[in-house]
């Protein structure tokens, strides 16, 4: 088994914030894709909508983020600029009928840190716009000489997931990946004690997602001063913890959530190897402020 490098495997998660870079090229067709299994799921572009829209299997009020967000962080490891990575909402698809959101999320070092140990990530959910919950969810993950790809179909309706057209899986009603779950967490009001408790689907497999909701505190990023609320996510899934660590991250106390600071904790056999930091250094795309 193939082990990845501490640092980057822990900057690759960067939990609700990185995964991913290399855009792969898309059209604005029809994408009608058969599984093994015979089922069928189809995305078309908000320019080309169905003939009639299904009914919501839930409604979740949303004045978080809309079409047109756009987070861009830098991540470093103590005093040393180890890369950037971005979480956007390029554009608005109908999955099977059901209005949804393009989430993408891209992680990758930079050019010094690419001589020792280049990332170039991609991950790409679509989000249920009414209920928040995810359809699809696919990554592409390039980092040193690790590489894993894979797509996920979340058929919500007889909830079942068809992992890469060949395995199948019951998963729970309104089951997530990493990536909606953060965005469903940004739609609820939060406050310290909050506990939140999630299911998510990775690799194939369904993990409990944990949230607890800590403190209230200010902090200082490259994108300005912000009120948050500490968060602290368990996710108890081995791809993503084959190393015991800790992560931190810093919500803005208002209606939008925006992730504003990652501390990513390093433990290895028990040692401490510092923080992976990945903070805020832009955002564009806010839905209006409401009161």
């Amino acid at each position: 088994m193939i082990r990845k490098p501490p640092l980057m495997m822990w900057i690759a998660f960067l939990a609700w914030l990185v995964q991913s870079a290399v855009l792969f090229a898309q059209n604005n067709h029809n994408h009608v894709v058969p599984d093994t299994a015979g089922f069928q799921w189809t995305i078309r572009p908000a320019s080309d909508p169905p003939d009639s829209i299904p009914p919501p299997l839930r409604v979740v009020e949303n004045r978080a983020f809309q079409v047109g967000e756009k987070l861009e962080y830098i991540i470093r490891y103590g005093r040393i600029v180890a890369g950037n990575s971005s979480l956007s909402i390029p554009e608005m698809v109908y999955f099977n009928g059901h209005p949804s959101l393009k989430i993408v999320s891209r992680a990758w070092s930079n050019k010094f840190f690419s001589k020792f140990y280049k990332v170039d990530d991609y991950s790409e959910s679509i989000v249920d716009m009414r209920g928040i919950f995810s359809w699809r969810f696919e990554k592409h993950l390039r980092e040193g000489s690790y590489k894993k790809d894979l797509i996920a179909i979340h058929d919500q309706v007889n909830h079942l997931a068809y992992i890469d057209s060949s395995d199948t899986l019951n998963i729970p009603p309104f089951v997530h990946d990493i990536l909606s779950a953060m965005f469903y967490i940004r739609t609820l009001e939060l406050a310290p004690g909050d506990t939140i408790f999630l299911d998510n689907q990775d690799n194939g497999k369904v993990y409990p997602l944990k949230i607890v909701i800590h403190r209230r505190e200010k902090v200082k990023v490259k994108a300005g001063k912000f009120d948050c609320l500490v968060a602290e996510p368990f996710l108890r899934t081995p791809a993503l913890f084959k190393q015991k660590g800790r992560i931190v991250v810093f919500l803005s106390d208002d209606q939008y959530k925006i992730p504003v600071l990652m501390n990513t904790y390093i433990y290895v056999k028990g040692f401490s190897l510092g923080a992976v930091v990945s903070e805020l250094e832009r955002y564009s795309g806010l839905p209006p402020r409401k009161e």
